[in-house]
């Protein structure tokens, strides 16, 4: 399997009976070079678009050069595992947050509700800061 960017997608007039219905293909050319006909069920753009990083399959037969393209997910084919920073921040705080919302429940302390979220807000800050720099 190859990885690379998509250069163009040409839509052709080529359609055909697939197991999931009909199939409609697409010329598209990588920024490596490699040109073939992929196919997909969708009629409007097959579910990648120019400048994508694809992973792929290049077969040859009498019909010409078929592609097999795949969209990269955040789950690489060798088992690895690609983080996406924005959703670890979106779990850290809210971790962050439950757990300042369970320590600032226990205070018995009268608040306001603004004093009440602030405090949330600082705790929470505090305990990622904690987290981050344990040795």
């Amino acid at each position: 399997m190859a990885t690379s960017k998509i250069k163009s997608i040409t839509k052709t007039e080529n359609t055909w009976p697939g197991q999931s219905g009909t199939m409609y293909d697409y010329r598209v050319t990588m920024e490596d070079d490699t040109e073939g006909i992929a196919s997909s069920t969708s009629e409007e753009a097959p579910p990648y678009i120019v400048g994508d990083e694809v992973e792929y399959t290049k077969t040859e037969n009498k019909f010409g050069v078929k592609l097999r393209i795949k969209k990269e997910s955040t789950f690489s084919g060798g088992g690895g595992w690609k983080a996406d920073p924005a959703k670890e921040e979106m779990i850290t705080n809210s971790w962050a947050l439950k757990a300042a919302i369970s320590i600032m429940g226990k205070c018995e302390h009268d608040m306001t509700y603004d004093e009440y979220i602030d405090g949330a807000g600082l705790v929470a800050r505090l305990l990622i800061h904690k987290r981050d720099n344990l040795r």
